[in-house]
């Protein structure tokens, strides 16, 4: 069996439904607030959109309410509703001189190249004065500390972090109609072959077929690590290590093995004939008109399924079940992550150095023990208040009984990502117990809540995964621009044809054709470039 490194994941955390970073956080409270008269304009690309009842940022709680809390005016910069995020982004990067102070964004793959054009803050002479919260936190944790500078050792970005170090990463997975196995007689799928039973006898006695969105959620991390894979069909998850070695994971054995298994199915019509076109809301439907009695999505997808199906006296027959593994019960890969997310904040070089030293106290108080709360829920008394019971935060009937989508965004900043720490507890307010159970489920491997396997664990959902952090240099960021695009492109869709049988999987011309077409790519080359960083990332 190979040996997965788990680079990223050292972080051997206890996840629990408690608070495990807060108690650990700077004070800020003779800090906050700071009582500035300055204004600080911050830009968010995706963490922090206004919630659809509110016209613009004014009128949120949230972005009102911070500004007080911090003490300091914001003025935020948001993508206009419906704008994409990216788009909205390099649009305002074509502009340096007149960037917002802080931006929330993709960074990191080419933050050398920012530091070195002065289009963001060095922050390495300033962090340990000015953002001390912050600093003490990257220091609890040396993956913390690795993924937030480059490899010549510059700090530059305030990360997400994920309080549970990765729980909620695994945020999507196989998922099944818990009465139908129950009619069946049948058990909980746990190797690929029962997960293919599942399938085959809900086809006879229902007519359903194994269905999933798939570009927000089946062409992720799907099945593959079954057959000893990494990765599935969408270019962001082309790329994994194995014991130190960088490769592409749509070029190995394991994974045609996948394609051929998955193609097979297909093509007797096990499988919804619409995959490639189904998104969450066509997906919905299927279900819930008893089209797919198994599947995959996200905690939040079968939450509303759920609802849905219990509105129309079906009650709540949906939920989640552990990726299956091979019949011999190994598993390489899930869909996962290593609890440090891939946006984070930096300060542009618009701000003066008085505005960077104003930045980065605003930017602290995310990691400091009020800001914690303060990100995860709101004001206390307001938003939410202490269960006596639990000794954990819950909300106040202002949120719980708001009937709008999401309501909690209103009034804090933390449930998507940001420049901040996600709380577990919030996810658990979140979402329905069957979705929690079904996160469980994914991230535990089935195992039940048995934290004394979190290493085998940390190995299968992020071990093989490309680091957050790395950062490239200029030649190589320059260089992989040339290449990355067309590669994936190539590489989807190539290996969707394989899926779906519109090119044989089986066949070795077929395949090795494939293969060959990877070098007008320069597949070696972008392999030689990314292990070159990664090595470099390893020695930090």
């Amino acid at each position: 069996m190979r040996k997965l490194i788990a680079l990223v994941l050292s972080l051997c955390m206890v996840l629990a439904a408690t608070s495990a970073f807060a108690a650990d956080l700077k004070s800020g409270a003779d800090i906050y607030p700071l009582n500035s008269d300055k204004t600080i304009t911050w830009y968010s690309q995706d963490s922090h959109n206004i919630h659809t009842d509110f016209a613009d940022w004014h009128d949120s709680p949230f972005h009102v309410n911070i500004s007080k809390q911090i003490g300091v005016n914001i003025d935020w910069v948001l993508p206009t509703t419906g704008a994409d995020g990216a788009t909205f982004t390099n649009t305002l990067m074509a502009d340096p001189a007149n960037l917002p102070n802080i931006m929330e964004a993709y960074f990191m793959d080419n933050a050398q190249q920012y530091l070195d054009d002065e289009v963001i803050w060095d922050l390495t002479p300033y962090i340990q004065e000015y953002a001390p919260a912050y600093y003490a936190f990257l220091q609890s944790n040396p993956a913390y500390d690795k993924a937030m500078k480059t490899d010549d050792g510059r700090y530059y970005a305030f990360g997400f972090f994920r309080e549970d170090g990765g729980w909620n990463d695994s945020y999507q997975g196989p998922v099944v109609r818990q009465d139908w196995l129950e009619e069946c007689g049948l058990e909980i799928p746990k190797t690929i072959s029962e997960f293919e039973n599942v399938i085959r006898v809900f086809k006879e006695k229902y007519d359903a077929v194994f269905t999933a969105a798939f570009s927000v959620r089946f062409s992720q991390m799907g099945l593959s690590g079954a057959f000893g894979g990494y990765g599935n069909l969408n270019s962001g998850y082309l790329f994994y290590v194995d014991d130190g070695k960088v490769g592409i994971a749509q070029t190995t054995d394991e994974y045609r093995n996948w394609l051929k298994w998955f193609s097979g199915i297909y093509k007797e019509g096990l499988v919804d004939t619409d995959l490639l076109t189904v998104d969450d809301t066509t997906v919905k439907t299927k279900v819930e008109t008893g089209l797919s009695g198994i599947a995959m999505t996200s905690m939040g997808q079968m939450n509303l399924w759920n609802n849905e199906m219990e509105n129309n006296g079906d009650g709540r027959p949906w939920i989640g079940i552990p990726y299956p593994t091979a019949d011999d019960g190994s598993l390489y890969s899930i869909f996962g992550g290593s609890g440090i997310g891939s946006i984070t904040g930096v300060v542009t070089k618009s701000a003066d150095e008085e505005t960077l030293k104003l930045c980065l106290r605003a930017l602290d108080y995310a990691y400091t023990a009020e800001g914690f709360m303060f990100w995860n829920y709101g004001i206390e008394g307001e938003s939410w208040e202490m269960d006596e019971t639990t000794g954990l935060p819950k909300w106040t009937a202002l949120v719980a009984d708001d009937k709008s989508s999401d309501p909690m965004i209103k009034y804090n900043g933390t449930t998507w990502s940001g420049s901040c720490i996600q709380a577990t507890n919030l996810l658990y307010l979140k979402n329905s117990q069957a979705s929690i159970d079904a996160d469980d489920a994914w991230f535990y491997l089935g195992m039940g809540r048995d934290t004394t396997e979190l290493d085998k664990v940390q190995e299968i959902t992020s071990g093989h995964k490309w680091p957050t952090g790395v950062t490239f240099t200029t030649e190589e960021a320059d260089e992989l621009d040339l290449y990355t695009a067309n590669l994936g492109t190539y590489i989807v869709e190539q290996c969707t044809n394989f899926l779906v049988g519109n090119t044989d999987a089986n066949d070795d011309a077929a395949w090795n054709n494939y293969l060959n077409g990877l070098n007008q790519y320069h597949a070696d080359r972008v392999v030689e470039l990314r292990q070159n960083c990664y090595d470099r990332y390893l020695s930090r």
